[in-house]
C-alpha cells in the first residue's frame, strides 16, 4: 500500500500532522495503537479522506540507504506500507517511542540517534519534584526535524512531538 504520508503515532502531534497532510490533498495513513488520552476526533481524519489504522502498530522498518523504503505493521504483516514521507510521533516513554533499561535508552522503531547521557546518574534529579533531565531527551534531529541514524540524516522521515530531543543538531 502506498501513501504520500504515513504518520506513526496517533496522539496530539501525530494527529495534527495527519490532518495537515489530508487537508493539503495528500494521501495519508495514520497508525495509532489506541485512542489518545487527548480528545482527538479521529472521525474527522477519515471523513477528510485519511486512512486510520487504529489498533495497529509499526513493527519493522526497511531502509534503502538514507531513506525508509517501507514499514510493516503488526496487523498488516507482510504487506509493506510505502510513503514519500514518514512522520514519527510515537511519544517518549509512556508512548513506547523510547525504551529504557538499566543501562541504556533507545528509540524503539528505527534505532535513531538519541540525545542522552550514558551516565545513568545524570538521567534524573534526586528531588522528585524537580524537572527531570530524562524528560528533555529524545531523538536527535536537524533544524528540519529530520532524524539522524548513525550520525546520518534520514531524508524521508520527520520527527514531531515529545519524542524529539530539545537539542537541535
Amino acid at each position: 500500500m502506498r501513501f504520500d504520508v504515513i504518520v506513526i503515532g496517533g496522539g496530539k502531534s501525530g494527529f495534527a500532522e495527519a490532518m495537515e497532510a489530508v487537508r493539503a490533498g495528500r494521501s495519508c495513513a495514520l497508525i495509532s495503537e489506541g485512542r489518545s488520552l487527548d480528545r482527538i476526533d479521529y472521525d474527522s481524519f477519515t471523513k477528510a479522506g485519511g486512512t486510520l489504522l487504529m489498533g495497529d502498530s509499526a513493527e519493522s522498518v526497511v531502509f534503502d540507504g538514507s531513506r525508509v523504503a517501507y514499514i510493516h505493521t503488526r496487523k498488516l504483516g507482510d504487506t509493506p506500507l510505502e510513503a514519500g514521507l514518514f512522520v514519527l510521533a510515537t511519544g517518549r516513554f509512556f508512548g513506547k517511542g523510547l525504551v529504557a533499561d538499566m543501562n541504556t535508552v533507545r528509540e524503539a522503531l528505527m534505532g535513531l540517534d538519541l540525545d542522552f547521557d550514558p551516565d545513568r546518574e545524570k538521567w534524573f534529579d534526586s528531588d522528585f519534584f524537580a524537572p527531570q533531565p530524562f524528560m528533555s531527551r529524545g531523538v536527535v534531529a536537524d533544524a528540519e526535524s529530520r532524524p539522524l541514524k548513525d550520525g546520518k540524516r534520514i531524508e524521508n522521515v520527520r520527527v514531531v512531538g515529545s519524542i524529539l530531543s530539545k537539542t537541535v543538531r
